[in-house]
Formats: C-alpha cells, sequence, structure tokens
C-alpha cells in the first residue's frame, strides 16, 4: 500500500550564490529582443519578450494616518521565442490516484502546463507517457502528421489524451519502466533542452529484476531490518543500464521492498541466515541516474532536467514507506529544486512554476526586503505565488521572499505572454522614525531599507538589481509645554512634571507621559482620520494653573481639547499642540460694570436716580454693597458705556462666583436683568427689548472662573400695588388706616 506525503521539497543550492550577490555592486539587467517577434502589448506593460519590470509602492490606508499598504510586483515577458525545448509527461495512474481527485486535478494541472509550455508560435514540444503496472507511450496522429512529440499546432491532440486518462483499478506503480520509457522517447528529440516531469503520488512498487553480480547477495547491501534471527539485504540504486533484465517485472504492486526470490535473483542456501530483498525505489532510481547520464552524439546529455512532483506525500511522515517515496522522488530529480512535493490542490502551481522555468522571463528569483527605520510590519504578509520568512537583520524585521518563477498572467487573455508575481503587506509609522537623518528635508522617509531581487533569466544567467523604494509623509504630532507665573510671564521651571494623555482606541490607549516646562512630545503612529481626538492635561491636587490649550493656533481654556486629522489622505497635516498653564494668583481684581434702568416710568412717582445692590461672594457671608446710577435711559440713542458704574473687585483664589440683587425702592418691582462678558454693541444687547437675553430672575449669578469683566444692566418697572378688590393702583397710595390696607395685622 503506498503512502503519501505534502509539502514542497526543495533545494535552494544556487540561492548559496545569491546570497554572496546581494551585498554586491548593481548588475544591468538585459534583455533579450528579436526583430522578428511579434512583440505583443501586454494588459499592464510595454515589456521587450525576456524583460523584466519591478515595481514597488505604499498606499495609505484608507481612514487611517500612519499606515500603509506596501506592494512589490515584479512583470516579465516570456521570451520569444524561448529556447526550444522537448518534454516528456510521465503521469502515474496508478489506482490510487483516484483519491483525493488526484487524477481529476492532475490533469486539469497537466492541461494548463501544456497551454503554457506550447504557446503559438513557440518551438516546444511535450511528449506523453503514463504507467501504473504497464506503460502506455502515446503517439498522436491527425491528417498524415504523426509524432509522439506535439508541437504548439497540434497540442489539442495532447490535451484530448490527457482529459481522459483515468486511474487504473488494483494498478501498482512500476516508475522505473516509466523512466525508461521516456529516455526512449527522449533520445529522438530536437530541443536545444530536453526535459522530463514526472507526477506520481507513491513510492515504486515493481521494477526491472537486475542480473548479476546486482541480483546476488555479493552485490547488494545490509540493511537495517530485524526479524527473526535473519540478515537482510537489498538492491541497490547504482545498478548499470546494461545489468537489468528489461524483458521481464518483479514485484507485488503493494510495498517498495519485497522478498528477491530465484530464478530472478540468487537462491540462499536452505541453512542461510541472509535474506535478499528487491528495491524498487532503488531500482528507479538507479535507472533515472541511468537517463541522466545518457548522452547523444554531440556530448550533450539526453535530458537537461528532471522534475519530480510527488502528490499528497506527507513530508512530515516518519512511516517507512512515505519516508522513501520521498527521498526517491528527490534521487530521481536532477536536483533537489527540481523534486517538489505538492497537494492534489496545488499540483497545478507547480506545474506552473516548470513551466515557468522553460519559458518565462525570470526562471526563479529571490528578494529581500528590509523594514525602514521607524516603520513597522501590521499583520500578514501575502504572497501572490512562493514562500516568506522574516528575519530579524540588524534589529529590523526583513522579509526573505523565495519568488520561484514567474507563472501567473497579468490579463485573462488566453495568449498573454506576461508573466507577473507580487507581495503585499501593511506598515505603521512609529516613533522610531523621529530618530535623526530619517525624515528628510522634504519630511518624507523611505518605507523600505534596500529591497534587493536576485534571480535567474531566460538564459540562465544570475543577475541582481534593486527595487525603486517609495517614500511617505509620517504625520507627527507635536505637544509642546509651557508654564506662566501669576503676571502672565514664562518661567522655565524644569522641577515640575505635568501629566498629559491623549484618546483611548487601540492606538492612543497607551499615549501617557509627563512633561516639565518648555519639553516637548511627539508621537508617531496610526490615528484615525476624520475622528475627534482628545488631548488632556490631568493636573494633581497641588497644582493650582489656569490652562490654555492651542491646537495648530487655536486656543481654549481649560484642561482639554481635541483635533482630528482630515478626511483624505493628501490633506494629512501635522498636528501642533501648545498647553499652557498660568499659576492661578492668591488674589485677582475683576471688574463689574452696572446701571439700573426704570421702565414705562409714573409721572407720580419720583424716578430714583441711584440703584442699590446687595452681592455675596461665593456662597460665604461676606456681602458687598455696591451703588449704580439709575435712568430711563432704554433705547440704542440713549444707552452709552458711560450710564454704567465700573467696580473693581478684589477676590481671593478660591472665589470665583458673584451674586447680585437689586435692593427695589417702594413701588417698583423687579423686571429683569442682562449679563454680557463684553461691552461690544451695548446700545443693542442691554435693551429691554432684546428679549432673548433677559433673564427674570433677582439673583444674577456672575461666573469669575472663566471671564474678568461684566456688564450688568438691572431693570425696574412702577407697581402700585392692588386694592381690596385687587385691582392695581394707578398712582401711590396716602397713609390709610383701611384694615384693607393695613399690613401688619391690626383691624377695628
Amino acid at each position: 500500500m503506498k503512502k503519501k506525503k505534502k509539502g514542497r521539497l526543495i533545494s535552494l543550492k544556487w540561492f548559496i550564490l545569491i546570497f554572496c550577490l546581494i551585498g554586491s555592486v548593481y548588475v544591468a539587467q538585459s534583455s533579450l529582443s528579436y526583430t522578428n517577434a511579434p512583440v505583443k502589448a501586454a494588459k499592464k506593460t510595454e515589456l521587450q519578450p525576456g524583460q523584466i519590470e519591478l515595481s514597488k509602492t505604499a498606499e495609505p490606508v484608507a481612514g487611517m494616518v500612519n499606515q500603509w499598504d506596501i506592494t512589490l510586483r515584479i512583470e516579465g515577458r516570456n521570451q520569444f521565442p524561448p529556447p526550444p525545448t522537448d518534454i516528456v509527461l510521465i503521469i502515474d495512474t496508478s489506482g490510487s490516484m483516484k483519491d483525493n481527485d488526484r487524477m481529476i486535478k492532475a490533469k486539469t494541472a497537466a492541461e494548463k502546463f501544456v497551454n503554457l509550455v506550447l504557446h503559438k508560435d513557440y518551438d516546444n514540444r511535450i511528449a506523453l507517457i503514463t504507467y501504473s503496472s504497464e506503460v502506455t507511450n502515446y503517439t498522436f496522429n491527425e491528417s498524415g502528421w504523426s509524432e509522439q512529440f506535439v508541437d504548439s499546432k497540434h497540442k489539442g491532440l495532447l490535451i484530448d489524451k490527457i482529459k481522459e486518462l483515468e486511474p487504473v483499478v488494483n494498478g501498482g506503480t512500476f516508475t522505473q519502466a516509466g523512466i525508461k520509457s521516456a529516455t526512449e522517447v527522449m533520445a529522438k528529440a530536437k530541443g536545444k533542452k530536453r526535459n522530463v516531469v514526472l507526477i506520481s503520488d507513491g513510492v515504486p512498487t515493481y521494477s526491472y529484476p537486475p542480473t548479476e553480480p546486482y541480483n546476488q547477495l555479493i552485490g547488494m547491501d545490509k540493511f537495517n531490518y530485524k526479524q527473526d534471527d535473519y540478515t537482510y539485504y537489498e538492491s541497490v540504486k547504482t545498478i548499470p543500464k546494461e545489468k537489468f533484465n528489461y524483458n521481464k517485472t518483479y514485484g507485488n504492486g503493494v510495498r517498495y521492498r519485497n522478498g528477491a526470490f530465484a530464478p530472478e535473483y540468487e537462491q540462499m542456501p536452505a541453512n542461510s541466515k541472509n535474506r535478499l530483498m528487491a528495491n524498487h525505489a532503488h531500482s528507479a532510481i538507479a535507472e533515472a541516474t541511468i537517463t541522466k547520464n545518457e548522452k547523444m552524439s554531440n556530448g550533450e546529455y539526453v535530458v537537461t532536467d528532471f522534475y519530480t512532483i510527488g502528490v499528497d506525500m506527507d513530508s512530515t511522515s516518519q512511516d517507512d514507506e512515505v519516508v522513501r517515496g520521498n527521498q526517491t522522488m528527490k534521487e530521481i530529480a536532477t536536483s533537489e529544486d527540481k523534486s517538489f512535493s505538492a497537494t492534489a490542490d496545488n499540483l497545478e502551481d507547480i506545474l506552473s512554476s516548470i513551466a515557468g522555468e522553460i519559458v518565462g522571463a525570470i526562471k526563479s528569483a529571490f528578494v529581500v526586503d528590509p523594514m525602514g527605520l521607524g516603520f513597522e510590519m501590521d499583520g500578514d504578509v501575502n504572497v501572490s505565488q512562493g514562500t516568506t520568512e522574516i528575519k530579524e537583520v540588524i534589529g529590523r524585521p526583513t522579509i526573505n521572499w523565495n519568488v520561484g518563477t514567474l507563472k501567473t498572467p497579468v490579463s485573462s487573455d488566453p495568449d498573454e505572454d506576461v508573466m507577473f508575481a507580487e507581495i503585499k503587506y501593511r506598515i505603521n509609522a512609529v516613533n522610531d522614525i523621529l530618530k535623526p537623518n530619517i525624515i528628510d528635508s522634504n519630511g518624507l522617509a523611505a518605507t523600505n531599507g534596500k529591497t534587493t531581487i536576485v534571480y535567474k533569466d531566460y538564459s540562465d544567467e544570475i543577475k541582481q538589481t534593486e527595487f525603486v523604494v517609495p517614500k511617505v509623509k509620517p504625520i507627527i504630532v507635536s505637544l509642546q509645554k509651557k508654564l506662566h507665573d501669576e503676571k502672565g510671564e514664562e518661567i522655565d521651571d524644569q522641577t515640575e512634571l505635568f501629566d498629559f494623555n491623549y484618546g483611548k482606541d487601540q492606538y492612543t490607549a497607551n499615549d501617557r507621559f509627563s512633561l516639565y516646562s518648555n519639553e516637548v512630545k511627539k508621537i508617531v503612529h496610526p490615528w484615525k482620520a476624520d475622528q475627534n481626538y482628545t488631548v488632556e492635561e490631568v493636573l494633581k491636587a497641588n497644582q493650582e494653573y489656569e490652562t490654555t490649550i492651542d491646537i495648530n493656533g487655536l486656543a481654549t481654556t481649560g484642561g482639554k481639547s481635541s483635533f482630528k486629522f482630515a478626511p483624505n489622505a493628501d490633506a494629512y497635516a501635522h498636528q501642533q499642540i501648545i498647553v499652557t498653564n498660568k499659576k492661578i494668583p492668591e488674589k485677582k481684581t475683576v471688574i463689574l460694570n452696572i446701571r439700573q434702568s426704570v421702565l414705562k416710568p409714573n409721572s407720580e412717582l419720583v424716578i430714583p436716580s441711584k440703584g442699590f445692590y446687595q452681592s455675596v461672594i461665593n456662597e460665604t457671608q461676606q456681602k458687598l454693597n455696591l451703588i449704580s446710577a439709575s435712568t430711563t435711559k432704554d433705547s440704542a440713542t440713549e444707552l452709552s458705556q458711560e450710564l454704567f458704574t465700573k467696580y473693581e473687585i478684589t477676590l481671593a483664589k478660591q472665589q470665583e462666583q458673584l451674586k447680585i440683587k437689586d435692593l427695589i425702592p417702594e413701588y417698583y418691582t423687579f423686571f429683569a436683568y442682562i449679563a454680557t462678558t463684553t461691552n461690544l454693541n451695548l446700545n443693542i444687547t442691554h435693551l429691554s427689548s432684546n428679549t432673548s437675553a433677559l433673564v427674570k430672575n433677582n439673583e444674577a449669578i456672575l461666573d469669575y472662573q472663566k471671564d474678568n469683566e461684566y456688564w450688568v444692566t438691572m431693570f425696574i418697572t412702577p407697581n402700585f400695588g392692588e386694592d381690596s378688590n385687587e385691582e392695581l393702583f394707578i398712582s401711590p397710595r396716602p397713609y390709610s388706616w383701611d384694615y384693607k390696607v393695613n399690613k401688619f395685622g391690626s383691624s377695628f
């Protein structure tokens, strides 16, 4: 029974050379252009055949400040024509290929591979061999044309045959026979390059028996296998071509190693403690070695590259059958980087990679992408192909991207010959960006360090070049602390710390800091755009100051203020915040401007020339008696600042509120008051006709915590009272002992 594996088996031998090149001088890239090549405009580029194009962009994240999406993109136009290549495609059709839809997905992948390699006007050709317990070598015929190798004009015949393939019920795995047949077909190849691609899901279970001495104890190797008290020997993987009996098949179709018995193998004596085993995997490796060493008459090897793809063989398994299957596929390939481990789902991707090595502008590539100083990654790295690894290099996260070959078309055009690969990730600007020499004179900073690609081009030449690293504008929130004395003069006090914080969302939760006078705190991290953020100064119990917060030139009083960034990235701007604390004096002088106005004066009633008021400071018993002028002036032409009586009142530190009550003369009643903090437009705001400002309460409460000056008008109006019938008097009353008027409770 065959075991499966997954995960890619890859060797990066040539990348040793790449890492040596990364620090070297820039190698100018070249391109191959044929004057007779049909240069077709790709959907996204105007590259010449065999040419590549690199781009790296930083796109602001919508709705965020100091956050960008980075995209590295590689595009390359397939060379035209690519070096003529003949390929033998070997597909395992053993019974287990039906599991997990392996055969269905293998056929889909093979069809795409054929379309990529046998592109219109390419001189490539493909032959097809299938095997299970037996081998089938296909010949294709159409209108007088007959060939084992199919060209681009006849690729439909090959695709039709691939679609017809089905797993063979109870079929074993005769890998050696498939390789031998491929070698025989490849002897008829004409291409400049000649490749074999083998797809299988299991370890070999059949082989050709070797001849002496390789089928004898003397020609076998001992292996560690204890059963009973016997010593076991198995066939080796170094059997030469002339020592196989290609007229016979040996094996049980189940395991890669089974008993080796006469007549194919030496008969052990009846009393022998030695036992012989046939290792079909070793025979497949031996056959692959024979194939890879086979030469043509001109001295070139028959096979340029031998690719192997193991489907659904778990590379982490410790099962002997699976381990042997994985190792066999590695040793059959010309090198480990030509051996792949696939699942049924990514088989198409791997075959496309192999096709890219055959026709692409880049056969393999490796990108080193370090983060820029002052930037950090946010989230995962997403790649269209290949694998990534993040490592710390000189203190900076660095993405190592093993790209592979370019294999994804930039458009859905069936004739598209420009391929691409790209990588995307998100970065944030952070406080380290404020270190010297990172932000340039234009306010820009490079998102990444030197980003290098080393690749093997269509002509197998290794080249190195660099991406152009984008620059972005980090947005800085800067807070400066200032301290003033009681007179408003700036002082430099480095003994007292003041505490601050910003908002409490996921980005500002850690923005808690303390500053001395004249210190500046600059912060760079992500912020949400078009959202209010609060800057708050938290004074300690013993810090008695008045606070003013100036944000970008707009000042507000109090310990809190807010700012927000513009909704669009092109309008983002630095935030300049200045927090000023002024020492609260032990006493302060405030100003009260007050007048009394008599409305609807009565000719029989004396109009008071003065207004008398009683005022109380805060909730204490401290009282002030105030006097002002009293007139009937209540029109725009009459009212002026001179009608107000000015008082300068000294308040203690904690005294902030003044309550004023009008002492109403006899036969008058309180009507309303108006209070403003400015004398602007007094002849409009301080008229009884300004009904929206009238307060119908004979107690004006003035808050001197925020404002140092008030203007107050008290309005009174005649009121003669009511007679015994509750009718209003229209003139002052004489003295009367009428009990109904007597307010002292006496009666006759």
